[in-house]
């Protein structure tokens, strides 16, 4: 597995540690954020297939 794409898999699966966290703290908020880590992951995809 190449470098670039251990550290998006790690920058993803800390954005999902954040979300469950942030559920945890403050539910009310979620809904809005949801979109913005789905872009994240998105671009961290677009990342990894662009380095693959």
């Amino acid at each position: 597995m190449p470098p670039a794409a251990i550290t998006a898999a790690f920058f993803a699966g800390s954005a999902l540690v954040a979300l469950v966290g942030l559920c945890a703290v403050a539910l009310h908020d979620v809904p809005r954020i949801t979109g913005t880590v789905a872009f994240i992951l998105t671009l961290a995809a677009l990342g990894v297939a662009i380095l693959h």
